[in-house]
């Protein structure tokens, strides 16, 4: 996947520069630019002026320069390679990896012949475009091998890829939107990757898509392309619209008119958000694939489902819904007052309902007939969260496996389920959300002093019992404190640390890597937020219930505790 990964380095500051000793490096060759290819809509990439290796130069700034020149991507790393001798030219990679980072320094190596590049890294991304943020203050370093070719200083072992200065990486590269779907192919899960912006876009999309999903979603989604999916040759061409997407036979292997509808539907989710693409049509190693049948409909997938717009509380020990500026009173539901609730849930269909006691040792649930039943006893119970399937999550802090799913209909499906997570081992479950596809886990937890916000696949089985969680976490660093996190669509959350003893900060972060700070709030003591448009963003402290109106927040007349949105 040549045209996948494309990165380079940014000039270091000048004063950066002189506290490293780095020399500057003289520049005599002929300038090259990144061309747009034409294959897939001739979109515009972004042109970086790179140079070649200076006569003389000496070997700190052969590697230098290296470094640099990963930033021009025509005729795959062209210019990288003159900084090689012969050997590593015809051999190294430079679309394997992109190392993104703050700041960096060349260091004498071991020898005489050997350079460290110091990073102080931010993130990388891979040859599939998954990316991986590091915390602040993260290092990594590459070492590099010189030695001279017909006088001249060449760098003849170095591994594959590139680095990239921050701000550099946001204008070569652009975050995009693969889709997967849930195990009932009722929904379609966004897998965020980043690629170089340009016309090779669409191909590399499609070839990450028929590779699977990133590590944090695997076993948690499923896709409509088997493994033996190709593309005939790496190219995806858009021609007025339309992108076509030729496929080997082995991806139509036993493919029903259904699997095909699928594919077409995954792919055209995927590639649609592109501007230049609004239609797919897929080939069978150059023959037009066609549905056997004119009747075969699928029900289409759903994007970004919204929850409802009423919110669930408790107000003067009973259940109300919040809608808007009014609360109401749940009818239909049995006197709850003598168990001082806390923390309800409601779920996204139908009209059950959770909650924990005052103490936060029993989990109560209320069926969709209005009964009332003990759902699960604990020690340290947190939040509950409800998914589509009936089951509701929460968390036992004072038990070994604290993660505990409970099924709507016990007398089927059994007693709660714990759900061994291995790298949550000792850790305190602060959050738990379940987006709203099902397909993942939004969870805070505490290890000593440290708090982390995780999103992890759930994994089910072919009944749709939870059985764990993904063993790949995919790990986000927000700037605010946190112990609570919640979806505000399904690929952005919001995080604070709520408490009422100071003022609380929230924030929005965008799996794009987008963040947005929300107005102070003093007190803050739970927060609430919806998947969809236009939801409100509800705040609360021990006396007051606010609303969200631009980024302020708006005091209402009535309060309820506790507000949550369905899920």
């Amino acid at each position: 996947m040549k045209d996948k990964i494309f990165s380079s380095l940014a000039i270091i500051l000048c004063a950066m520069l002189a506290l490293s000793g780095c020399a500057s490096i003289p520049r005599t060759s002929t300038v090259q630019q990144i061309e747009a290819e034409t294959d897939d809509g001739g979109a515009e990439s972004y042109s970086y002026a790179a140079e070649g290796p200076a006569e003389g130069a000496d070997a700190r700034a052969i590697v230098e320069g290296f470094v640099e020149a990963g930033r021009s991507v025509s005729e795959d790393y062209a210019v990288a390679r003159e900084y090689m001798n012969a050997q590593l030219g015809n051999t190294w990679r430079g679309d394997t990896q992109t190392l993104i980072y703050d700041a960096f320094n060349v260091v004498n190596g071991a020898n005489a012949n050997r350079y460290t590049i110091q990073l102080e890294i931010t993130g990388e991304v891979n040859e599939q475009g998954v990316r991986t943020n590091y915390p602040d203050h993260s290092t990594r370093a590459v070492d590099v091998e010189v030695s001279k070719v017909q006088g001249e200083w060449r760098i003849t072992k170095a591994p594959d890829g590139t680095m990239l200065e921050a701000s550099t990486f946001t204008r070569i590269f652009a975050a995009q939107t693969l889709y997967f779907y849930d195990a009932s192919f009722a929904y379609l899960v966004p897998d965020v990757r980043w690629f170089t912006s340009g016309s090779g876009t669409t191909t590399s999309m499609v070839e990450a898509l028929l590779d699977g999903p990133a590590p944090y979603l695997q076993n948690a989604v499923v896709s409509a392309f088997s493994t033996a999916s190709e593309l005939v040759r790496s190219a995806v061409p858009v021609r007025d619209g339309e992108a076509t997407i030729d496929l080997n036979s082995d991806s139509f292997a036993d493919a029903t008119d259904r699997g095909i509808s699928l594919m077409k539907q995954q792919l055209e989710a995927t590639l649609t958000t592109l501007a230049r693409v609004d239609k797919v049509k897929l080939l069978r190693e150059d023959n037009e694939v066609n549905l056997s049948s004119e009747d075969t409909n699928i029900e289409p997938a759903k994007i970004n489902p919204s929850t409802q717009d009423t919110l669930i509380g408790i107000s003067d020990q009973y259940l109300v819904y919040v809608k808007g500026l009014s609360i109401i009173p749940v009818g239909g539901v049995p006197d709850i007052s003598g168990y001082n609730p806390r923390d309800p849930a409601m779920s996204p269909v139908g009209n059950r309902y959770a909650f924990l006691n005052g103490k936060r040792t029993q989990l109560w649930g209320i069926d969709d007939k209005g009964e009332l039943s003990l759902s699960l006893e604990g020690r340290e119970l947190i939040q509950p969260s409800m998914d589509l399937a009936g089951w509701t999550w929460t968390a036992d802090n004072g038990a070994t496996t604290p993660i505990r799913a409970v099924p709507a209909d016990t007398e089927m499906k059994g007693e709660a389920r714990p759900i061994d997570v291995a790298w949550l081992e000792d850790a305190q479950i602060d959050s738990l959300r379940i987006s709203r596809d099902g397909a993942r886990a939004l969870i805070v937890a505490t290890k000593g002093k440290e708090s982390s916000v995780y999103v992890a696949g759930v994994i089910r089985d072919a009944e749709g019992v939870p059985r764990g969680l993904t063993d790949s976490p995919m790990k986000i660093y927000p700037e605010v404190p946190v112990n609570t996190a919640l979806w505000d669509s399904d690929s952005s959350i919001i995080v604070a640390e709520l408490g009422n003893d100071k003022a609380v900060e929230a924030a929005q972060i965008t799996f794009e890597g987008g963040s947005e700070h929300l107005q102070l709030l003093l007190g803050m003591v739970g927060i609430a937020t919806g998947v969809g448009n236009r939801r409100e963003v509800y705040a609360e402290t021990n006396e007051k219930l606010y609303t969200r109106v631009g980024n302020s927040w708006h005091e209402l007349d009535d309060f309820a505790l506790d507000v949550a949105y369905p899920g």
